[in-house]
C-alpha cells in the first residue's frame, strides 16, 4: 500500500515536473514574441513620427508659398 502511494506521488511529480518545464518553454517563447512585437512597434512608431514631421515641412513650405504671393 505504501508502495503504491510512493510510486503515485512519484509519478505525479514527474508529470508535475514535466508539465512545468512545458510551461516555462511556452513563457520563454512568449516573451521572445512579446519582444519582437515591441521592436516592431517601436520601429512603426519611429516611422510614423518621421512621415509626421515630413508632412509638416510640406504644410511649412506651402504656407511659406502662399504667404509670399
Amino acid at each position: 500500500m505504501v508502495r503504491q502511494e510512493k510510486e503515485d506521488l512519484h509519478k505525479q511529480l514527474v508529470e508535475a515536473s514535466e508539465r512545468l518545464k512545458s510551461q516555462a518553454k511556452e513563457l520563454k517563447d512568449a516573451h521572445q514574441q512579446q519582444k519582437l512585437a515591441l521592436q516592431d512597434f517601436w520601429e512603426l512608431n519611429e516611422l510614423i513620427a518621421e512621415l509626421c514631421s515630413q508632412k509638416q515641412k510640406v504644410w511649412d513650405k506651402e504656407e511659406m508659398e502662399v504667404a509670399m504671393q
